[in-house]
């Protein structure tokens, strides 16, 4: 078949916001195969591939596919989703995510830089001080909401504070980055970040050196202040959004699942382990940034024929579910090969710092309060995200409790 043959297809909406994700997938291939045409709204469709090698292969860059929006056959009858619109607008080349080719690389190589250079203990000092701050905040409560108490300030503080923004700076920041992501704003919000992080460039870290944000925003791989905004918007969004994600389905499987709770408290399971499950078991990321086809032809196998500019989504969520990689008896602890923050050349930029910031907040929390979620899992609800499945609320109950061996 092809993209827009007159057939029903599920809504990736729907798809998204399903509360059992894996069952969705499964539905998926069983309707389908691994390549399922989903729609848009307003009248535009794509191919949501969930086949594990077909994942890898489009996503490390095999000269079938491109994220340059440009290329979109899609033509909406009306507007899309707002959570959708930011990854298909036409000419959203001003995101390092969705340039392609060698401007990719240009826009990209600087951020890429200025991470590498970021100091791991740093980060873990970082993180640690800002988790006990927020944690001691909760401790004087019975209860939260640990998106929005926690989750939510733990990744705009510690992110903020690790590129050298000051508290405030970095909660405007990331509120911005978050709400252009969402479909919210317009250039004029653009403007006001431009504003905000001009204000940190000459920021000075503890050795009198020009802190991260500093540095990427003089770099000389950049062709003015626009691209460097672009730089300093992209890595903000993905930092933010992507330590939510993670974070929020971390938190979400210790309070839902008692087996892995019990296994992480009684030091079978360490956390980088858990936070592998979490990645494989309950992946914070669903969609890679949308793909494009340059050429046309059976790309996914012979059910489907696509046609040059077809969107193409790499629903790396379900990598794990897909049955050809994975047994019955497979658990995929150590194994990193989950696709989660994807490969290649537009592979998440901040992985390693990700990390750090999610085990430390996952251990400073669990290690000095027991959280209850005061709600079934079932009822838990979805952002509305393209990319990262984020938790709308994480309402929970809690006590002080004494120190978790595993987290020692």
């Amino acid at each position: 078949m092809r993209l827009f043959d007159p057939v029903d297809v599920p809504p990736l909406a729907d798809v998204l916001a399903a509360r059992d994700i894996d069952a969705a997938w499964s539905q998926l291939r069983q309707d389908w195969g691994e390549a399922a045409p989903v729609g848009l709204g307003s009248g535009t469709r794509a191919w949501l591939v969930s086949g594990y090698q077909t994942l890898a292969t489009l996503a490390r860059g095999s000269g079938m596919v491109t994220t340059d929006t440009g290329v979109w056959n899609g033509e909406p009858s009306g507007p899309l989703p707002a959570s959708f619109r930011p990854s298909f607008e036409h000419g959203a080349t001003r995101r390092v995510e969705t340039a392609s080719g060698p401007v990719h690389a240009r826009l990209r190589g600087p951020v890429d830089e200025v991470l590498e250079a970021v100091d791991a203990a740093e980060v873990g000092r970082i993180t640690r001080d800002v988790c006990q701050e927020v944690v001691d905040q909760l401790v004087a409560g019975d209860g939260a909401d640990l998106i929005r108490d926690y989750v939510v300030p733990v990744s705009h503080l510690a992110f903020g504070a690790v590129l050298g923004l000051d508290p405030r700076t970095g909660r405007q920041v990331f509120e911005i980055a978050e709400d252009l992501a969402a479909g919210r704003g317009d250039s004029a919000i653009v403007d006001e970040l431009s504003f905000l992080l001009g204000g940190q460039v000459m920021g000075r870290d503890a050795s009198g050196g020009l802190t991260p944000i500093g540095l990427l925003a003089q770099h000389s791989g950049y062709a003015g202040t626009a691209e460097a905004v672009t730089g300093m918007l992209s890595l903000v969004t993905s930092a933010s959004l992507g330590v939510q994600a993670w974070l929020g389905q971390a938190l979400l499987l210790a309070l839902s699942d008692e087996g892995f709770l019990r296994r992480l408290a009684g030091g079978r399971l360490g956390t980088d382990e858990a936070l592998d499950e979490v990645l494989w078991n309950a992946s914070p990321v669903t969609v890679l940034v949308p793909r494009f086809a340059v050429k046309e032809g059976h790309l996914f196998g012979d059910d489907a024929y696509v046609e040059r500019g077809d969107a193409v989504l790499l629903a790396v969520g379900a990598a794990a579910s897909d049955p050809r990689i994975r047994g019955d008896a497979w658990d995929g602890l150590g194994n990193r090969a989950h696709l989660a923050w994807g490969a290649g050349a537009h592979r998440c930029p901040a992985p390693r710092q990700a990390r750090l910031i999610v085990r430390t907040a996952v251990e400073t929390l669990l290690r000095q309060l027991e959280p209850a979620l005061a709600t079934h899992a079932e009822e838990i609800r979805w952002v509305p995200d393209l990319r990262f499945r984020r938790p709308a609320a994480l309402p929970v109950t809690f006590r002080a409790t004494s120190p978790s061996p595993w987290a020692e």
